[in-house]
């Protein structure tokens, strides 16, 4: 049996909202503004526009892997990103909306995709060859990863093992 499968990958995508609302859910907008990972780190409202932006970046590079033989994807600069486009001045609870919005449309092109268009490779400019599959486990991660870092921000994070 596969260490994971197509179900699991839309399974996984549809619980993170949850588990982000579960967090999120008594933000204030200044406090989305204010909390920082660190001293030098990301605002919650800059974690949020940067989830949103790349949950478009994640769905884009599929729908180019069921349409071209094996795109290759360019590097990124996410904290140029975060300047240029001004996440810090963005309306939290859009962002919030937004993300959900792109994430239930996200998961509808997942749900209809064969069993050999989650093969389809892509070349991604840190993780080399990539299936469609894997780009899948790569949005999870990254879900998790800045759930993490959110958790951090309103001091909730903290390291058990």
């Amino acid at each position: 049996m596969p260490a994971t499968t197509k179900e699991r990958v839309i399974r996984r995508m549809q619980q993170t909202p949850v588990i982000y609302n579960a967090i999120l859910k008594d933000v204030t907008p200044e406090r989305a503004r204010t909390a920082t990972d660190g001293p030098d780190g990301w605002s919650i409202v800059e974690i949020m526009s940067h989830v949103y932006e790349y949950e478009a970046l994640f769905m884009s590079r599929i729908q180019q892997m069921l349409t071209e033989d094996k795109p290759v994807f360019p590097q990124l600069d996410q904290a140029a990103l975060a300047k240029q486009d001004r996440y810090q001045e963005r309306d939290f609870v859009q962002m919030w909306q937004g993300w959900l919005e792109r994430r239930r449309a996200f998961l509808d092109l997942l749900k209809g995709l064969t069993d050999d268009q989650w093969q389809r490779l892509g070349v991604h400019p840190l993780l080399k060859d990539v299936t469609v599959m894997e780009m899948g486990l790569n949005t999870v991660v990254h879900d998790i990863d800045h759930l993490e870092q959110i958790t951090r921000a309103l001091g909730l994070s903290e390291a058990i093992v």
